[in-house]
């Protein structure tokens, strides 16, 4: 799907096309099923539209491949629960896992030059399971606590398949992303939701650093 919005005939295409793009192709706007549930998301989460339907679509590779779904850094459980009934949808019969402090920001560093700590502790539990239980979803399991340290010895012997990394700050994503590559399969996914954002310059950093390993 595409739209050609009106443009001044005095434009360049090819100049000026960052500024007054010449088409757009949005598919995030004729998926219904993700619009059905997204519609139901935008007070319990941060994440854009588009960054949330790239959640969605990136779903569908892993759904051959063994393990649970992870994600770390869940604040109101919006993309979570996202991940939950996306995985319904493609049959992915397993469990997401969502592991949040619940009291905000941890492990900030030099590296993050906004983040100081405690912050998005403006969340609960409850709020997440508020959220599950409108949507119909029953293949959530909520975990409490730093990570990894803090995470339960049932989370240790799994496999993942999927993990989102929304924990905003360079030492936590590092640690989240040795934990969950050594027990990722082949063929599984690892996304980092921060990555380019200016407020979150230390999982941009990460991210560059991994590109070299």
């Amino acid at each position: 799907w595409s739209r050609r919005p009106f443009l001044d005939p005095g434009l360049d295409p090819a100049r000026d096309s960052a500024v007054m793009p010449v088409a757009t192709y949005s598919p995030c706007l004729l998926d219904r099923e993700f619009r059905r549930f997204y519609s139901a998301l935008p007070a319990n989460t941060l994440v854009d539209e588009y960054r949330c339907y790239q959640l969605w679509h990136l779903m569908s590779p892993v759904s051959d491949v063994d393990g649970d779904i992870l994600e770390v850094g869940v604040w109101r459980g919006g993309t979570g629960c996202l991940l939950a009934a996306r995985a319904r949808q493609l049959g992915i019969g397993t469990t997401v896992h969502l592991c949040d402090t619940f009291e905000g920001v941890v492990k900030t560093g030099d590296r993050d030059d906004h983040y100081r700590g405690g912050e998005h502790a403006d969340t609960s539990e409850d709020e997440i399971r508020t959220l599950a239980s409108g949507l119909d979803l029953d293949n959530l399991s909520i975990h409490r606590g730093i990570f990894p340290e803090d995470a339960p010895k049932e989370l240790s012997g799994r496999d993942y398949r999927f993990c989102h990394i929304d924990v905003d700050v360079y030492q936590s994503g590092k640690e989240v992303f040795e934990w969950v590559c050594e027990r990722m399969p082949v063929g599984g996914v690892v996304v980092f939701d921060d990555f380019g954002v200016s407020s979150t310059r230390g999982i941009t950093h990460l991210a560059h650093e991994l590109e070299t390993v």
